[in-house]
C-alpha cells in the first residue's frame, strides 16, 4: 500500500532540518495528525504536524 501525508513544520528548528534533507532520505516525524481543513475535500485529507523531525543517516 502506498498513501501520502503532508507535514506540516511550524518553526525555524524544524524547517533549519527539513532545508538539510534530500528527496529519498529517511527521516523521524513525531507529533499529530489533524484534519486539512473542515470543508470540502480538505475534510477527508490528514496532515502530519511535526513537532520532531530527526534524520535516520
Amino acid at each position: 500500500m502506498h498513501a501520502r501525508l503532508a507535514v506540516v513544520l511550524s518553526g525555524d528548528d524544524l524547517i533549519r532540518v527539513a532545508a538539510t534533507c534530500a528527496v529519498g532520505l529517511q527521516i523521524r516525524a513525531e507529533g499529530f495528525i489533524a484534519r486539512a481543513g473542515m470543508k470540502g475535500e480538505a475534510r477527508d485529507r490528514l496532515q502530519l504536524h511535526a513537532q520532531s523531525l530527526t534524520r535516520l543517516d
